[in-house]
Formats: structure tokens, C-alpha cells, sequence
């Protein structure tokens, strides 16, 4: 087991003390020796008792000091003392000494530590410090990384919406030609098909003059002559048709079959077609512009109802 120095200390001071103790205790308790004769260290005194009756007048000498014998014993046992007390002394500030030693050591590696410690803490600090600084830093990047993003979506939407308006813009000022376009090419067929009207009205006219001649040439007559059948009647109604009837290739070849009733007046009603779509539309459309057919002849009783197959060609 080990000691520690404070008790050490203690320890080696008790012990000296008893030592002292028991070298007290040897020279007070052992008998002096007589001294041997002839010994030439020993001091032999006399008491010479004082006189007795009146003193005489004179002063008597002082009685001599006597002077303690001393044995050689006594001297080494004293010079020991001397010489142990000396030791216990030396001892005590050696010890004294190593225990300032000790306590200074401490003291160094205790303010060693300390400072080891500061430093640690410091160093903790600092890292800490630039932990937080880097985390700082991360953060502001994550910010202006969003930041960023979030301004070239703003920047992309921009321009989706920018590109979006041209494109509209586009969009409309094509809509707007395509309808002035169409507008133009509606007015310009509006013109044709008018100046075209006109010239077929003209033929037509110019036919109906044909048609509603008489035959003896003055006013009453039966229209188309004597003896007009409704084959050559409905002929007439057809080249009428035809020289007014819009046609397309899309028509061309497509055979449908029209019906009319006319009065005698030459008024059209109940007018229907049977086959293509678009040819009946047309010949229906036809009819209609042309509005009023020649006057069938008065003997034709067929001629009130025709019956006319037509393909349109090109």
C-alpha cells in the first residue's frame, strides 16, 4: 500500500520525537559513576563551610563557583543529540523542500491542465464557431440556390407566358387575315356569282323570250307553239337549269333526280331531289335562285310535273 508524502512526513517527525523521549528519559534516570582516579578530566572542588562567630571586620571571600562535572558519556550522548536534532532539522526542511517541490509540480500541471483544457475549450469554440459559420454558409447557398431557381421559374414562366401572348397574337392577326381573306374571297364569289347571276339572268331573259314567243307572233298566243309535248318542255327547264347550276368537281359524274311542279304561271313548288347530297343541294339551290320557270305550254298537260335526271359535269 502506498504512503502518501504528508503521512510520511508525520510519521518520520513521531518517530524522531520518541527517539528524543527515550534519550531524555536514559540520562535522567541512570546513576552518574563515580569517576576514576587519576582521570585527568575530572575537576576535584572542596567546600569549606564559613566561620562561625562575629565576622571580624574584614569581608570573607567568595565561595568558589562550583563547576558541574561533566562525563564523557554525557558529552557523546549530547553531541549525539545535538547531531540527531541536526539530522530531524535537516530532515524537516528537506521534506519541507519536497513537499514544495511536490505542491509547485502540482501547481504546474494543475495550471498545465488548465491551460490544456482552455485551449481545448478554445479549440471547441473554434470549431464550433466554424461549424456554425459552415452551416451559416450552407443555409445562405441552399438559399440562394432556391432564390435562383425560383427566379428562372419565374424567369421560364415569363417567357412561357411571353411566347404564349406572341403566339396568340400570331394566332389572331392569322384569324384576322384569314377572315379578311375569306371575307375577300366571299365578296369577290358575291361579285362573281352576282355578275354571273346577272349574265345568266340576261340568258335567261333572252330564253324566256325564246320560250314565250307565240306561235302566230301576237299577243295571246300558247307559248312553245302548237303541239308542244313536255319531253321538249322539261328540255327547255333543264338547259334553264344548267346554264344557272354551280357545280364543283366534286359533283362531277353524280347523277340525281329532280322533280317539279310547276303551275301556269310558270311558279315552282314542291320541288325535291333524290341522290348525292351536295348535287341536290346545288339543283335545289338553282331552283330556287332562278325563282320562276317559262309558262308551260297550254296544251301540255304533262307539263305542270317534270321529272329531270341531271349530271353535273365539268
Amino acid at each position: 500500500m502506498k504512503i502518501g508524502t504528508g503521512t510520511a512526513f508525520v510519521l518520520a517527525v513521531l518517530i524522531h520525537a520518541v527517539l528524543i523521549v527515550s534519550l531524555a528519559l536514559h540520562i535522567s534516570l541512570d546513576k552518574p559513576e563515580r569517576p576514576k582516579e587519576n582521570s585527568g578530566n575530572i575537576i576535584h572542588a572542596t567546600f569549606v563551610p564559613p566561620a562561625k562567630g562575629k565576622p571580624t571586620g574584614t569581608k570573607s571571600a567568595p565561595a568558589p563557583k562550583v563547576q558541574p562535572v561533566v562525563k564523557p558519556e554525557d558529552q557523546t550522548q549530547q553531541r549525539k543529540q545535538e547531531e540527531l536534532q541536526q539530522k530531524i532539522k535537516k530532515q524537516r526542511e528537506q521534506e519541507q523542500q519536497r513537499q514544495a517541490a511536490i505542491a509547485l509540480k502540482k501547481k504546474q500541471e494543475l495550471e498545465k491542465k488548465k491551460a490544456e483544457e482552455q485551449k481545448k475549450l478554445e479549440q471547441k469554440k473554434l470549431l464550433e464557431q466554424k461549424k456554425l459559420e459552415e452551416e451559416k454558409k450552407r443555409q445562405q447557398a441552399l438559399k440562394d440556390k432556391a432564390e435562383k431557381q425560383k427566379q428562372a421559374e419565374e424567369k421560364k414562366k415569363a417567357e412561357a407566358e411571353k411566347k404564349k401572348a406572341e403566339e396568340e397574337k400570331k394566332k389572331a392577326e392569322e384569324q384576322k387575315k384569314a377572315e379578311e381573306l375569306k371575307k375577300a374571297e366571299a365578296e369577290k364569289k358575291a361579285a362573281e356569282l352576282k355578275k354571273q347571276q346577272a349574265a345568266e339572268q340576261q340568258k335567261l331573259n333572252e330564253l324566256e323570250d325564246d320560250i314565250l314567243g307565240t306561235a302566230d307572233g301576237v299577243e295571246g298566243g300558247q307559248g312553245l307553239g302548237q303541239g308542244a309535248s313536255a319531253e321538249g318542255y322539261g328540255q327547255k327547264v333543264r338547259e334553264l337549269i344548267e346554264q344557272n347550276w354551280l357545280i364543283d368537281s366534286s359533283m362531277n359524274g353524280k347523277q340525281v333526280v329532280v322533280s317539279i311542279e310547276i303551275d301556269k304561271d310558270g311558279m315552282i313548288s314542291n320541288e325535291t331531289c333524290k341522290g348525292d347530297e351536295d348535287v341536290c343541294k346545288s339543283a335545289l339551290d338553282t331552283l330556287r335562285l332562278i325563282g320562276m320557270l317559262p309558262m308551260p305550254p297550254a296544251d301540255c298537260k304533262d307539263c305542270n310535273q317534270v321529272v329531270l335526271k341531271m349530271t353535273p359535269k365539268l
